[in-house]
């Protein structure tokens, strides 16, 4: 984020290659994430449900693939010239998740590098197979804590501080994140980020944000697959969604709409990387839409979400939208906000999903 509308303008229009008069500037994007989670190579098809986890490598007997959520499902199917021995490696996983599958399939849990890195060999006859991997508490509402951050961009350096505090307090299952985890979008940015994710100990999930625009998105796409999705946990929805260039496609409106309604009866939480209103009036924080903005948290409203977390500006901020409680969260280390008195910085996030309930939301500086 920056601090005037100028340059903020000036960063949307070169991330959508000169292309800011688009009425739609992100439907491209929108329309490439239905090819997130599915590839095919020689006899052999992974199919993740809901486009969850991008897949990295695909080839006989070996697939890679990155999570977009602590549980996933994927159909693996083979011909009987691809059947046999697999080997499975997921990163960006929960450190106790454990694979399952049919009676058909013989599963062998070969550990990992780290604790995101789980690596399964699989015996597989020819057929669809439906394979979960997940937490033994994947489905279990008890109350869980995570941890909530946004705007690394410049700090790549030095956010392994951040990442050793949150991986200090043993009870965060996972970080959940709002965006700019690079400052250009480059391949050197992202390799030196899931360098630094190594510090971490629990998978990041994130949407992306308008510093990821100034390379081409699919370079956040083949890493870490979709911008805009829905995963459950413990019976808690979390929401992400693409408002990389100040506002969201109206395809992805669209999924948001379904989201919400099977969320309806759940806690949920809503991610994205600007807030759809600047709650200050004065930097440039929101959409390039008002109306946009307004209409959003209508919607957020009437489907109940419980939380919303935002990034974008460089700061703390508390406050309420469309009686939702919000925060801002910009503290992941770059150029902060002056006068503000906080630097970097994140939220842990406290969830009671028996009770039905966000139940507490605190800072946690780390200068």
């Amino acid at each position: 984020m920056t601090t005037t509308t100028t340059w903020t303008t000036v960063v949307v229009a070169l991330a959508l290659g000169g292309a800011a008069a688009c009425t739609r500037p992100g439907e491209q994007r929108a329309l490439d994430e239905d090819a997130v989670g599915v590839a095919s190579s020689q006899g052999a098809t992974v199919e993740v449900v809901d486009g969850l986890a991008a897949i990295r490598a695909l080839t006989p007997g070996h697939v890679e693939l990155w999570g977009q959520a602590p549980a996933l499902e994927l159909d693996l199917t083979v011909d009987a010239a691809a059947a046999g021995t697999w080997e499975l490696r997921f990163d960006n996983a929960m450190p106790d998740a454990a694979l399952a599958g049919p009676a058909a399939v013989t599963i062998a849990d070969l550990g990992g590098p780290r604790p995101t890195v789980r690596v399964f060999e699989v015996e597989v006859p020819a057929g669809t197979h439906r394979l979960r991997l997940a937490p033994p508490d994947a489905d279990d509402p008890a109350p869980f804590r995570v941890a909530a951050m946004a705007d690394i961009q410049t700090a790549l350096p030095e956010v392994d501080d951040v990442f050793a505090r949150i991986a200090a307090d043993p009870t965060v299952r996972f970080v959940v994140s709002m965006g700019d985890l690079t400052e250009r979008g480059h391949d050197d940015e992202y390799a030196l980020f899931e360098q630094q994710l190594e510090v971490l100990g629990v998978p990041y999930f994130t949407t992306l944000g308008n510093h990821e625009l100034w390379s081409p998105a699919s370079a956040f796409r083949d890493r870490y697959g979709r911008a805009s999705f829905q995963f459950v946990f413990k019976d808690v929805a979390f929401t992400f969604a693409d408002s990389g260039d100040a506002g969201i496609d109206p395809l992805v409106h669209q999924w948001i709409d379904g989201w919400l309604a099977a969320a309806r009866d759940r806690v949920h939480l809503f991610l994205t990387h600007f807030p759809p209103i600047d709650p200050s009036g004065s930097r440039a924080g929101g959409f390039r839409s008002r109306l946009e903005g307004h209409d959003l948290l209508e919607r957020l409203a009437a489907g109940g979400v419980d939380l919303t977390l935002y990034g974008h500006v460089h700061t703390y901020v508390q406050f309420d939208n469309a009686g939702i409680p919000a925060f801002i969260s910009g503290g992941g280390g770059a150029r902060p906000e002056r006068w503000d008195g906080i630097g970097r910085h994140f939220l842990l996030v406290d969830l009671d999903p028996e009770a039905g309930r966000v139940a507490d939301v605190a800072v946690v500086r780390v200068d």
